[in-house]
């Protein structure tokens, strides 16, 4: 993306106007190049153990604002399986295409009902990362 730049064996820039503050390039540094706000070097974990977005449909009310912040366009709404038509609920649910799903949070933070959150116990970066 452009929010990261720089040469190859050169140190390369984060632009903080730019920056979703979401940790992924700590995550994925090939040589543990970047720290946490404490000065720890954030170490590298595998992409298939990066915790992913879920939904819990039976919070979900269908609003779309986790699609509208969502930076990788991994969140979709889908018809519901259920409805009851006296239900809050809409006829719509989100899911996430964990494919794409980089773990940033912003959904979470947007959802107003909790119905959609990463996982926090699997190990990942909790802190957001130092920018220079």
């Amino acid at each position: 993306t452009d929010t990261i730049s720089g040469q190859r064996n050169q140190l390369y820039t984060i632009h903080p106007e730019d920056c979703i503050d979401c940790g992924v390039c700590a995550i994925y540094c090939p040589v543990d190049a970047i720290m946490d706000p404490d000065g720890n070097i954030v170490k590298r974990i595998k992409p298939r153990d990066i915790p992913k977005a879920k939904v819990d449909p039976d919070f979900c009310t269908g609003c779309d604002y986790c699609i509208e912040i969502c930076p990788e366009d991994c969140i979709s709404l889908v018809p519901r399986e259920e409805t009851d038509e006296n239900s809050h609920m809409g006829q719509l649910v989100a899911v996430v295409n964990e494919k794409k799903c980089v773990s940033c949070k912003l959904c979470e933070m947007v959802c107003a009902k909790n119905a959609i959150w990463v996982d926090r116990d699997t190990p990942y970066i909790k802190r957001p990362i130092e920018m220079y």
